[in-house]
């Protein structure tokens, strides 16, 4: 057997699980036939208890692999094909940064142009910050707040897409401006008003009507309401069970696109033709294809990185760019809960790699690594399945539970006590009421999926677990006066996505 090496991956952003890992998958024999590929992914997905993918391989500009594996609704036993679609969840950045260079190619925007020259409205925490910020810099991550910073205000609130951007500049950043790395989404909600405002038109509108037609993506949507009116889509699962849909609608610029392999593969087309249409029109300029595939913002190699041959990685613009076996890749993934994907361009070698899946594994990865080998003359002999499942075991196993509940214990704090509203100054409004003789926490802006009964844990502390599968349990641990009376409280909810720690609730 040979066997693919996933050395050199560029950072997988992990937004729902935008995995910081470099995986690989044992490979098929160099240049198998697609029956030894179909089998081979079948059993990869049975190892890896994957619900559900869709895998599409674009070589010289043709399809060589595209085929839909398992399930779209575990429940209903629907099979998935490569016309499945899928949400797309950060993969939306690229369409983000295409249009942003399309309107640099007509002439209404430079990559160099201060943000409020465009979106007058626009401010960060900082006033030079806020002076100073380029167009170029809202698309790669250097804005001075670590990964996901902010991200606690798309994720199932009622806020517009404005809203979320001035509730941002209230949170104080943690590094200098343009000084290291940190994944941004909430700067992509600004890329996503700044298109607004030049173009207007919606951001759903803008990549619908100057990316999605004219590559003729038939399929792909940038609505959840238009998205769910197909039969033919994917529908999310965590830990193998169909879950919800949720609207990320007011995420503009960093999610939103919905798209299949058929479509992707398209779409992947462009960017190899250095951003040509099939009709040799060009959709984006050679070199605005090259300002978006040059690396803006270095990111950290480590030691095993290098020996697994990665020597460089870093931010582009809406993609990522690093080294795979020495060969430049561009590459870009996704999440959203119930959904992890994965898109990878090695323009020198002219291939493209679209794996889609609705649960939340790291197949992915390492069947996109697979491919590459498969389609390239990149050799390996390490395998990368048995290397990296326990690493997948271990993510089952993860989440540690609080200790138990003692039911004769009794809260230090009179229930009645903790009635009342509280507020965060980035975030918005929460509440305590009573229910009988129980207290309901619930985050107002989200209380669809952040609303949870306050159980007594130890002083001070109680126990929650928000209606929202994706997230664990965590802890609520109130700040009291010197006359025992609460004042506000935390929240201590261990998880890699979203920052509850950076939230401070102060009664009103």
């Amino acid at each position: 057997m040979v066997f693919s090496k996933f050395a050199a991956h560029p950072t997988l952003m992990r937004k729902f699980l935008f995995l910081f890992l470099f995986v690989g998958i044992v490979a098929t024999p160099a240049k198998a036939q697609n029956d030894s590929l179909d089998q081979y992914l079948t059993n990869a997905m049975e190892t890896y208890n994957q619900v559900g993918m869709a895998v599409g391989v674009i070589k010289d500009g043709e399809w060589v692999y595209k085929k839909g594996f398992g399930f779209s609704n575990a429940d209903l036993q629907t099979q998935i094909n490569d016309q499945t679609v899928f949400e797309l969840a950060s993969l939306s950045k690229a369409f983000t940064a295409a249009s942003m260079g399309i309107l640099v190619d007509n002439g209404l925007v430079n990559w160099d142009d201060p943000v409020k020259k465009h979106l007058p409205n626009f401010k960060m925490h900082d006033a030079w910050v806020t002076e100073n910020m380029q167009v170029v810099d809202l698309l790669c991550h250097r804005n001075g707040y670590n990964t996901f910073d902010g991200d606690l205000l798309w994720y199932g609130t009622d806020y517009s897409a404005e809203e979320i951007a001035a509730r941002f500049a209230k949170l104080p950043p943690k590094h200098g401006f343009r000084t290291e790395y940190g994944y941004s989404n909430l700067n992509f909600v600004n890329a996503g008003l700044l298109i607004e405002k030049v173009s207007g038109q919606s951001w759903a509108a803008f990549v619908k009507d100057s990316i999605l037609e004219p590559l003729g993506m038939r399929d792909s949507k940038t609505q959840l309401n238009s998205f769910l009116r197909l039969v033919n889509k994917a529908h999310p699962h965590i830990e193998g069970d169909v879950v919800d849909y949720q609207d990320f609608d007011a995420c503009i610029g960093a999610v939103g696109v919905r798209s299949n392999v058929v479509d992707l593969g398209k779409w992947a087309r462009m960017w190899l033709h250095q951003g040509m249409l099939p009709d040799s029109t060009q959709l984006l300029q050679p070199e605005t294809v090259n300002k978006i595939f040059s690396m803006h913002t270095p990111q950290t190699v480590s030691l095993q990185q290098i020996e697994n041959g990665t020597l460089y990685r870093g931010a582009a613009l809406g993609w990522f760019t690093g080294l795979f076996q020495g060969k430049r890749l561009m590459q870009h993934s996704g999440g959203l809960p119930g959904f992890i994907l994965n898109l990878a361009i090695m323009p020198e070698e002219n291939v493209a790699v679209v794996v889609l899946t609705n649960d939340q594994t790291v197949l992915p990865f390492a069947v996109t690594n697979a491919m590459l080998t498969q389609f390239t003359d990149i050799t390996d002999t390490t395998d990368w399945v048995a290397k990296y499942l326990p690493y997948q075991q271990n993510r089952s196993e993860e989440k540690e539970p609080l200790k138990p509940l003692n039911p004769g214990d009794k809260s230090n704090i009179p229930l009645a006590s903790l009635v009342g509203s509280y507020e965060d100054a980035m975030y918005g409004k929460a509440s305590v009421r009573l229910e009988g003789k129980k207290a309901i926490l619930t985050l107002e802006p989200t209380e669809q999926y952040f609303t949870s009964e306050l159980s007594y844990l130890e002083p001070n502390t109680f126990r929650i677990k928000f209606k929202d599968p994706f997230l664990p349990e965590g802890k609520v641990i109130f700040e009291l006066d010197k006359n025992n009376y609460p004042v506000g409280f935390t929240i201590d909810l261990p998880n890699p996505d979203f920052h509850f720690y950076n939230l401070k609730f102060n009664k009103l």
